[in-house]
């Protein structure tokens, strides 16, 4: 819940003036900045990367759980031996880092690695897309189909369209629109601008690119 405001000389929540003279005064939260609000909504949509986590969870846990077999027993005195340690020892003492399995070892560690750090640095594609809102507290989004839906829609209601198509691309938003006037340079102009004009309404966070393409009568 959001905290009251008041002003000079109204009543506070015991029934006593909270005016402006000497009177001590609530500490207030500092409202967040415009800049950080889109990057809250967009953090709030981006998908989760489970099944990259979900595989480096199971392998940790799974060296996790060899690691306290193997100490436990060690220590009881009677070696699981789940790992070959004399065989990876031996072939350790006689491969040298020139040897081709050692080379492809080192490669294919090296790649999964970077394949992990891609997966957790690069954003996946949103689910939903954020839209702005006049409250820092609310977030709200819209699947990209729906958008696409709203947005043929507008252009099909545009005057001398016939139909109209369209496809989002991150943000990129391609109008594909039929016409039987022959001034097809109109109808792209008032295509563009009610497509630009309802993007403008639903406020989506982030800068789309409209282009727009008028087929006329053949």
């Amino acid at each position: 819940m959001r905290p009251a405001e008041t002003g000079p000389g109204s009543t506070g929540p015991a029934g006593g003036s909270t005016g402006t003279g000497g009177g001590e005064h609530a500490p207030t939260q500092p409202a967040p900045t415009r800049s950080a609000r889109p990057r809250a909504a967009v953090r709030a949509f981006r998908p989760r990367r489970a099944i990259p986590a979900a595989i480096s969870a199971l392998a940790l846990l799974a060296a996790g759980i060899v690691t306290a077999v193997e100490t436990i027993s060690a220590l009881a005195g009677h070696p699981a031996t789940l790992v070959p340690y004399q065989q990876v020892a031996a072939w350790a003492q006689t491969t040298t880092w020139q040897d081709k399995q050692a080379l492809t070892s080192a490669g294919i560690t090296a790649v999964l690695g970077l394949l992990l750090l891609l997966f957790a640095l690069v954003a996946g594609r949103p689910r939903l897309l954020a839209l702005r809102t006049t409250d820092p507290d609310l977030v709200a989004g819209m699947r990209p189909r729906t958008l696409s839906k709203i947005l043929a829609a507008t252009a099909s209601q545009t005057d001398g369209v016939r139909n109209a198509r369209t496809k989002i691309r991150g943000r990129q938003v391609r109008v594909n629109a039929t016409t039987d006037l022959r001034d097809t340079l109109g109808v792209q102009q008032r295509v563009h601008a009610a497509v630009e004009h309802e993007i403008g309404k639903l406020a989506p966070i982030g800068r789309y690119t409209v282009r727009t393409h008028i087929r006329g009568p053949s």
